[in-house]
């Protein structure tokens, strides 16, 4: 299976490498490094080495406070970020640059992990969330490298898709040393692919454990009153194609009955950024991109957030978050950002990606979730209508997410006890 696997990845490469160029152009700007596909690796210091991977953007936040736990216990260790897209990759510089070693993961192929795996020389592997890559994996257990999978799920719709290369997930699973899951369901979805259960646990999700800097309210606070003196600021963060017009037209209807708001658009991928001002224009709107500069918006306007990593600061400033890819079928984003950061959430239904945390949040009080744009509008109005309920709302939202951390802690253990073994 895993040979059948390789040969068709070896057929489509032509059309990875042209898909790949391009995504890295529209998300970034810059092209695709190909020499880290095929197994470059950074310059490396001969220590040892720990390896953390993470799929994309929102991986690499949630690796923030594991890559810094990591450093102040295993000073001694060389660290070494990957992701797969081009995005995680700036996200993990602008992160854990200067402090750990950044780079793409290489095509999952035999000679380009091989090659890879020769050169880094890993201690231990840790996978963030659900990255399964049948090559690699099977590269680590020939070299010895032990692999952690941490804060690890299964959506249903990944769970579906997995199930259809059964054997392979199943002998891809079974080379990791231990499958720490988000949650007793993800256990039975990993359990279906065939993982050993011995070597299951619940762990929690590392989300829960993000840290901000200490500045970070100061920061937002500061960014309000430079950009939105005296307005209810509304932030749609990680917003998809199909969805800023629902949202568009659902701060309309809260600019009719309560005009003194402005609305943040910060689209899950910053590169359509041009795209989503010509759609704001197109509806009668004033609208202002962050690339374009800092000065104040007036009540009504509309700001595109087409930069990368300040979403949090922008939280930080917000009275009202929405968090997208809930109103269209996408699964719905991160929502403990701003949930952390104390702001009340609004969501749309589709949120089966974040199906745990959106019903953690709705049972605290911390999340509203509406069926469709009329409805986010008289949220919206509701919210920006009753400062004291935004006010115990997100305190609800904060609450539970300081009540649920712990997953950290749970994480080094398991590091531990695995460089204990090498």
């Amino acid at each position: 299976m895993r040979l059948l696997y390789s040969l068709t990845l070896l057929l489509l490469m032509p059309f990875a490498l042209v898909w790949l160029m391009w995504r890295s152009l529209r998300q970034t700007g810059h092209a695709d490094r190909f020499g880290e596909r095929f197994g470059s690796s950074p310059q490396l210091s001969g220590n040892p080495l720990i390896w953390v991977h993470g799929a994309s953007v929102g991986e690499m936040r949630a690796a923030a406070p594991l890559v810094k736990a990591l450093r102040q216990q295993y000073p001694q260790h060389a660290l070494l970020i990957t992701s797969f897209s081009a995005a995680g990759r700036d996200q993990a510089q602008a992160l854990f640059g200067g402090r750990a070693l950044i780079a793409l993961l290489p095509y999952d192929l035999p000679f380009c992990v091989n090659r890879w795996l020769k050169c880094i020389r890993p201690t231990l592997g840790i996978i963030m969330e659900t990255e399964i890559w049948p090559n690699l994996f099977a590269a680590c257990t020939r070299r010895g490298v032990p692999l952690l999978m941490v804060s690890a799920r299964l959506s249903p719709r990944a769970l579906d898709r997995y199930r259809r290369f059964r054997r392979l997930m199943r002998r891809a699973t079974r080379q990791v040393a231990m499958i720490a899951t988000q949650t007793e369901g993800d256990a039975e979805g990993f359990r279906q692919l065939g993982a050993v259960p011995e070597r299951l646990c619940v762990g929690g999700n590392l989300k829960f454990d993000l840290q901000f800097p200490d500045t970070l309210m100061s920061e937002g606070q500061a960014l309000r009153a430079g950009l939105f003196p005296a307005a209810t600021v509304i932030v749609a963060g990680s917003t998809r194609e199909q969805e800023e017009p629902l949202v568009l037209q659902a701060f309309q209807a809260l600019l009719a009955k309560q005009p003194d708001c402005t609305l943040v658009l910060a689209p899950r991928h910053p590169e359509r950024g041009a795209a989503i001002a010509e759609l704001v224009k197109a509806v009668g709107l004033v609208v202002r991109r962050r690339s374009a500069g800092a000065a104040p918006l007036k009540a009504g306007q509309v700001l595109v957030l087409d930069t990368l990593g300040e979403l949090p600061r922008f939280y930080a400033a917000a009275d009202v978050a929405y968090v997208g890819g809930s109103l269209v079928p996408v699964g719905g984003h991160n929502l403990l950002e701003p949930a952390a950061l104390g702001v009340p959430i609004l969501a749309g239904p589709n949120l089966d990606n974040v199906a745990d945390i959106a019903e953690l949040l709705r049972a605290a009080g911390g999340l509203t979730v509406v069926p469709d744009a009329p409805a986010l509008g008289r949220a919206f109005l509701w919210l920006a209508a009753n400062p004291v309920t935004r006010k115990h709302i997100g305190q609800a939202a904060q609450q539970s997410v300081i009540a649920n951390r712990g997953t950290l802690a749970r994480t080094m253990k398991l590091v531990d006890e695995q460089l204990a073994r090498s």
